[in-house]
């Protein structure tokens, strides 16, 4: 167990009793957070004790899929309810490698709520989008759309020919596409990446015309499971996903006010936490706002007033973790158990040492 204030190596209650100073002084901490689902939770309990601005540390990314459900809404099922009664999956755009062994195992299954003895598969792809790679290539989906066009306008397209209309854009397979979609018992269009609004709106849109006269839905795959873990986590403790904000005593949701890398940027924050457990993770150097790091580091993290050396769920420590695969939350076993604290450790001495800084409770 390590830990650094500046670069001088001390106890671990040294440098929890100084980061409990420097979170008792400042005005507006912000919190950067990667971590289960239990670290997750005990921090933002602090940011809400503190006063500070939390959001994930690839909060960019994860905005446009967290603006899907909370902008657009639209029909979503779970995985387990894909693979029972799936007869028809339409992979729309590139699936992230981390979500290939799901699409396998759809393959590998028959749908046991329709009366089909096997799925059939399309795939709706668009300029952008890349070769399917194993495991994924051996479903054989008959290819929709067009490299010539963005996946937003393919969508577009399929969604005005599904209705009877005319599009103007050439499109391949669009026969199979029809075909497959009428014969179908409950279609599902699975996607991940789609993080342009059109793309998004056009997909949900098809789906509700599609939902007008019969069933299909979508699965909706997070391009990082951790972080929809934290989505969930936010949601359930404030009302609110990340990018959000307790500086009035209440929790405040705001995609632009609650940008954390914009406050630091622009001067408002004056001390930015930044946690991370995984080891290529580190607050940027560039950051002239006073950092502390709770990192998977053997060295002090670069400018860091503060560095504690920490453990990983599921690696160091048990924990709770989001998984696309079933839809839910689920438990993880450490794997290499260690001595390192985990974040909810940290986190439950920070709280008793801000008692004796006269933070109340």
């Amino acid at each position: 167990m390590v830990a650094w204030i500046g670069s001088q190596t001390v106890p671990l209650p040294a440098a929890i009793e100084q980061v409990a100073k420097l979170l008792a002084k400042s005005r507006c901490p912000v919190f950067s957070i990667e971590s289960d689902v239990h670290g997750t939770r005990s921090l933002i309990a602090l940011a809400e004790r503190v006063g500070a601005t939390y959001d994930h540390v690839n909060g960019r990314n994860l905005l446009h899929e967290v603006a899907l459900h909370t902008d657009i809404g639209g029909f979503f099922a779970t995985a387990t309810e894909v693979r029972r009664r799936a007869d028809l999956v339409i992979i729309v755009g590139d699936i992230p490698a981390a979500h290939h062994d799901l699409l396998s195992s759809l393959a590998s299954t028959a749908a046991d709520l329709t009366s089909s003895s096997r799925r059939r598969w399309l795939r709706i792809k668009g300029k952008a989008s890349t070769a399917l790679g194993d495991p994924v290539r051996r479903v054989k989906a008959v290819e929709v759309g067009s490299s010539d066009f963005a996946i937003d306008a393919v969508l577009a397209s399929l969604r005005a020919i599904l209705a009877g209309r005319k599009a103007s854009a050439p499109l391949a397979n669009v026969d199979s596409f029809l075909s497959e979609m009428a014969s179908a018992r409950f279609p599902v269009f699975v996607f991940s990446h789609l993080n342009d609004p059109a793309s998004l709106g056009m997909l949900q849109g098809m789906l509700a015309d599609i939902n007008r006269a019969r069933r299909a839905t979508a699965l909706f795959l997070p391009s990082d499971d951790d972080a929809w873990g934290m989505v969930l986590a936010s949601a359930w403790m404030t009302g609110f996903p990340p990018r959000t904000g307790f500086s009035t005593g209440s929790p405040i949701h705001d995609p632009w006010l609650c940008d954390i890398e914009r406050m630091i940027a622009e001067g408002e924050a004056d001390l930015h936490l930044f946690v991370s457990e995984r080891d290529e993770a580190r607050p940027s150097k560039r950051s002239r706002v006073p950092t502390i790091a709770l990192v998977r580091s053997e060295r002090p993290a670069a400018g860091a007033l503060v560095t504690v050396r920490i453990g990983k769920a599921g690696l160091d420590h048990d924990g709770v973790v989001y998984s696309s695969r079933i839809g839910t939350l689920r438990s993880v076993a450490a794997s290499v158990p260690s001595a390192l604290p985990s974040i909810s450790n940290i986190v439950g001495q920070l709280q008793h040492a801000l008692q004796e800084e006269g933070l109340p409770s």
